[in-house]
């Protein structure tokens, strides 16, 4: 299977994953202009765009690209390139085949997911505007019907199945407006997703917060809902709601995450391994030869001495270190 077969059949599953492209080079590598891979969230690669000391690096830019959803170009070379250029990362080559590669890592993610509950004018406003900001639209409510939703992806009639649709990067917005308030309210209490908000005045919300209460909806469950829905703008028309709650949405959507709250940044070691007993985990080490970062998980070449683990990114600077007065001599 070709690599754009890949890249359909990953797009059809909806299965997040990096395209890898050399976009330059400089000889000696053997990666060229246009040459891909296809980089997926659990590290495996298809394709090739280089080997040696930049497959590692490869593997982990294109992890951080999966987290932060933000392209990025690589420059990997000997020379220090583009230090002052955002968007850019540079590496220094350390495989002494030499050569220079400049790749780009492009994220491919699932498209968020808008959940709207209730078939309100406004709902069905912000169902149009969601797929106008590249959505995936659900519609939950149980008198929906296609013919008022043509554009939405999904329809819900039951609304027990909403909370299978709810994860932790779902956008949830309950526009009922006086038809089965109480029924949508109820349907996405306590869930966790990335945004949920309530299209009521802070009077009716009052009650139905009240409601939830008596349902043994938790206080802190409660908080989680965001009443009014939406920006202050000022808006009074049901397209001026509808646009402050997508406004909002698109904040939320575009919020640079806290690094904390998506991924954990270890040390790396200076070519070994933490004491053993330490509280402190690396995943990298740096070769102690050339200074390249070593995945000590799955590192082919390492060296114990006095009690220390040393990680090489090849058996060349492996030799090195346990041989120094020979390839000192050679």
């Amino acid at each position: 299977m070709s690599i754009l077969d890949q890249i359909t059949e990953l797009r059809f599953r909806e299965e997040p994953f990096v395209l890898a492209t050399v976009v330059a080079y400089k000889s000696p590598q053997s990666a060229k202009p246009g040459a891909k891979a296809i980089i997926k969230s659990d590290g495996t690669s298809i394709g090739w765009v280089g080997g040696g000391c930049v497959q590692p690096i490869v593997l982990r830019e294109a992890k951080k690209v999966l987290e932060t959803g933000k392209p990025k170009l690589l420059s990997i070379s000997p020379e220090s390139t583009h230090e002052d250029w955002k968007g850019v990362e540079s590496y220094r080559m350390t495989c002494e085949g030499g050569g220079s590669l400049e790749i780009y890592l492009e994220p491919v993610l699932p498209k968020p997911e808008l959940l709207i509950v209730g078939r309100s004018p406004v709902a069905q406003i912000v169902s149009e505007l969601g797929k106008l900001l590249d959505f995936k639209v659900c519609l939950a409510d149980p008198e929906a019907s296609k013919e008022q939703f043509s554009d939405v992806d999904l329809i819900l009639t039951d609304l027990s199945m909403i909370r299978n649709h709810i994860n932790n990067e779902t956008f949830v917005v309950v526009a009922t407006m006086g038809n089965g308030d109480e029924e949508g309210l109820q349907a996405v209490a306590g869930s966790a997703p990335r945004y949920l908000g309530l299209v009521a005045s802070e009077k009716k919300a009052k009650s139905l917060f009240e409601y939830l209460r008596n349902k043994g909806v938790t206080d802190e469950e409660i908080a989680r809902i965001k009443c009014p829905a939406g920006l202050e703008l000022g808006g009074e028309t049901m397209p001026e709601i509808a646009l402050s709650v997508m406004a909002e949405i698109t904040r939320v959507r575009r919020e640079k995450s806290e690094p904390s709250s998506r991924s954990v940044t270890l040390p790396v070691m200076q070519g070994v391994a933490p004491a053993e007993g330490s509280d402190t985990a690396p995943l990298e080490a740096k070769d102690p030869i050339c200074g390249m970062a070593v995945d000590m998980l799955n590192a082919r070449y390492t060296s114990r001495v006095d009690k220390k683990t040393f990680y090489f990114c090849c058996l060349r600077c492996k030799e090195k270190f346990d041989h120094p007065q020979i390839s000192q001599i050679t």
